[in-house]
């Protein structure tokens, strides 16, 4: 009989692709670098260079995030099925990891395309570091505020959705001593 109260040898985990390893950290990171942009935006006064530049920095973030999220799903299509959990979760916890996987792709593509929409219907011109892209909407002053309300609630939502998401993995990792966590994470040269 196994001990499941012991951590498994991280040697010999199974992982994902260490391009979608890549994917997922490299996400993450202007995930929060794009928090960060926004969220510290107020330190400089309206309209000030400053914090033209952070809004912009957070537009460029937001379009990559759209770009990788979907080359995360191309991968993942692509890599077939998820390397195996040991010891396996319960059938309701393979069930909602799957549930919450959705939520956070559906919010890493509907985040960036709700921004572009909004700027679009303000009227102002879409830049991706400093390239003029195309607008998604003809400008309407009553819909972009409708929007950017839109975007601001799922920013909200998205510190909930990507911290749970975070917490639970570090759940699985020191209380339930399962791979979830491992399985992302890139592996280490033999000694």
């Amino acid at each position: 009989m196994t001990d499941t109260t012991t951590k498994p040898d991280t040697t010999t985990v199974p992982r994902y692709s260490p391009t979608m390893i890549r994917l997922h950290w490299l996400t993450f990171i202007l995930v929060v670098l794009a928090y960060i942009f926004m969220e510290f935006r107020e330190i400089y006064p309206r309209g000030s260079d400053g914090r033209e530049f952070m809004k912009a920095t957070h537009y460029s973030l937001g379009l990559t995030i759209l770009g990788l999220t979907i080359a995360r799903l191309l991968v993942k299509i692509m890599s077939g099925p998820a390397p195996a959990i040991s010891p396996a979760p319960a059938p309701w916890q393979h069930t909602a990891a799957k549930l919450g996987h959705i939520a956070i792709y559906v919010f890493l593509i509907a985040m960036p395309l709700v921004g572009w929409a909004t700027l679009s219907a303000e009227g102002d011109p879409v830049r991706f570091f400093g390239l003029e892209i195309p607008a998604l909407l003809a400008p309407d002053k009553i819909l972009s505020g409708e929007l950017e309300e839109l975007h601001e609630i799922g920013g909200t939502i998205g510190y909930f959705l990507l911290g749970g998401h975070a917490l639970l993995s570090i759940i699985h990792h020191a209380v339930f001593k399962d791979t979830t966590l491992i399985r992302m994470m890139p592996s280490r040269p033999a000694p």
